[in-house]
């Protein structure tokens, strides 16, 4: 068996890793390198591996950085199937045409430099078109269901708990090298305990080999709760003066956490349930769409709040509104009354967040 890695080494970024085994290959996810437009163009577009030789790709989880160049894979060859849990399949449908959309921006922005300079126009990585080619490889499973991924390999997801569909994933072997069993892990990126909405990550007590990521390995994180007493009474005190709070989040994962925090504050009145909440992301409103439809993923805490709910629906209450058209987005500009306002991009450096 060997491994190597073409991303995510020494970065945070561009997870990539091929396994050769019993002379067949496996990729373990296919991010795009996320960087400056010029040095991730070229090191995105070109697949330091043949597209067409690998047999099939495993996906951990949608972000972009584990998936986000599919498309360019099965455009430079790859036929195989793409396997991972239903809840990443789904969120990749619209992750990925979201990705295709910002290829297209970042393209036409270096190419009026490039005509200004008098050089040929370049391609965007991969298209629309290539996407929607893409999404008819996939392949979705559940957690902790052996699939038979090749003769001689059986692959069985865990839950990551980092966003929904995350997978730690684990692939039994037969090695005909080495004539024994081999049980190769790879975390993917792992949630913290306790988080809403997700189950806690899966502990593993068996691994022969271990991929681990550990972007966040040496960082301790803020108390959940501490935060969400923190979050109660930043709006408290904004809507005593009559002001609006304003939110940069994540399209997919905090989104959801910050809206089902707030319908709970709501529901004990810890927050005025006349304090309207708007998500003001196209991206984070079809995700919310997807977060629906995957209940199998949630923790025991938000089926028994949904139980408890009339309208069994978390990312749902009376002052919760969703604004996907530019008009509304702009309306909210006019607001003369408190409101918080949830808003992609989660680092403030794009999208509507800025215009707010």
């Amino acid at each position: 068996m060997q491994i190597q890695f073409h991303g995510a080494v020494r970065t945070v970024t561009g997870s990539q890793h091929l396994l050769t085994l019993n002379g067949h290959k496996i990729l373990l996810d296919c991010g795009l390198y996320q960087g400056s437009r010029k040095d991730s163009y070229a090191r995105n577009q070109n697949l330091p591996y043949d597209a067409a030789s690998i047999d099939v790709l495993v996906l951990s989880h949608a972000h972009i950085d584990h998936s986000g160049n599919v498309p360019n894979l099965v455009k430079c060859g790859f036929r195989g199937d793409i396997v991972c849990t239903y809840a990443t399949r789904d969120l990749c449908s619209i992750m990925l045409r979201d990705s295709a959309r910002i290829q297209q921006y970042d393209i036409d922005y270096l190419n009026k430099k490039r005509t200004r300079q008098n050089q040929p126009p370049l391609e965007p990585i991969y298209t629309i078109e290539d996407t929607v080619n893409s999404l008819k490889q996939f392949i979705g499973i559940g957690y902790e269901r052996p699939y038979r991924l090749l003769p001689g390999v059986t692959l069985t997801f865990y839950d990551a708990g980092h966003i929904l569909g995350s997978a730690i994933v684990a692939l039994d072997i037969e090695d005909q090298e080495t004539g024994r069993d081999v049980r190769l892990v790879f975390s993917g990126d792992l949630g913290r305990p306790n988080r809403p909405i997700l189950r806690d990550p899966t502990f593993l007590d068996e691994a022969d080999v271990l991929l681990i990521e550990s972007t966040y390995g040496n960082r301790f994180h803020a108390n959940v709760e501490e935060a969400s007493q923190k979050l109660e009474r930043i709006i408290n005190d904004a809507y005593r003066r009559g002001g609006k709070i304003i939110v940069p989040a994540f399209a997919v994962g905090r989104t959801q956490e910050l809206v089902y925090r707030l319908h709970q504050l709501v529901e004990s009145r810890d927050i005025p349930p006349n304090l309207p909440v708007y998500v003001d992301s196209p991206l984070a409103i079809d995700a919310t769409g997807i977060y629906r439809l995957h209940p199998e993923a949630y923790d025991a805490e938000i089926a028994e709040f949904m139980a408890e709910d009339g309208n069994h629906d978390p990312f749902g209450f009376d002052m919760m509104y969703y604004t996907r058209s530019t008009a509304q987005s702009k309306e909210l500009n006019f607001l003369r009354e408190p409101a918080v306002i949830i808003s992609a991009s989660g680092m403030a450096e794009a999208g509507r967040i800025l215009h707010h």
